[in-house]
């Protein structure tokens, strides 16, 4: 384009709208389904409202449903040592469109620090650690889970 030949190139990611990136094939998967039918799992560490803005569908989180985050959504399949949180867990497109929020992130990110915590404590690896420990100390400190 003439008068451009100096012009670079910058956040081509967000310039194409790349929303559905970064994310790991995890123990569980979240689904779709889980989001828009208020999935209820056995190993949440979070709940977050109902909340999809992307693929033609709009629901925006003042129904008061709300879906659990799951703890096997931050665990890699086939990676030792290392849990994810925030936009990376592990969802198809349509519960990433919900889970990639700030807030939703941050409930990731509190289960992940205290699994990491609890893990730690009682030398228990990530794929192997006890729901439950995980979830009384989330409870403990006061974080809304179910």
């Amino acid at each position: 384009m003439p008068g451009c030949e100096q012009a670079k190139l910058r956040n081509f990611d967000m310039t194409l709208g790349v929303r559905d990136t970064r994310k790991i094939n995890a123990l569980y998967d979240m689904t779709g389904h889980d989001v828009r039918e208020q999935g209820h799992l056995n190993d949440a560490i979070g709940i977050f409202p109902e909340f999809i803005d992307d693929y033609g569908i709009l629901i925006l989180p003042t129904t008061g449903r709300y879906f659990h985050v799951p703890y096997r959504s931050l665990v890699p399949r086939g990676v030792g040592h290392l849990l994810m949180a925030g936009r990376s867990i592990g969802c198809d497109r349509v519960s990433h469109v919900a889970v990639r929020n700030m807030m939703c992130s941050a409930a990731s990110g509190r289960g992940a620090g205290v699994a990491v915590a609890v893990s730690t404590r009682r030398d228990e690896g990530f794929h192997r650690l006890e729901i439950g420990a995980v979830q009384s100390e989330l409870r403990r400190q006061g974080a809304r889970i179910q």
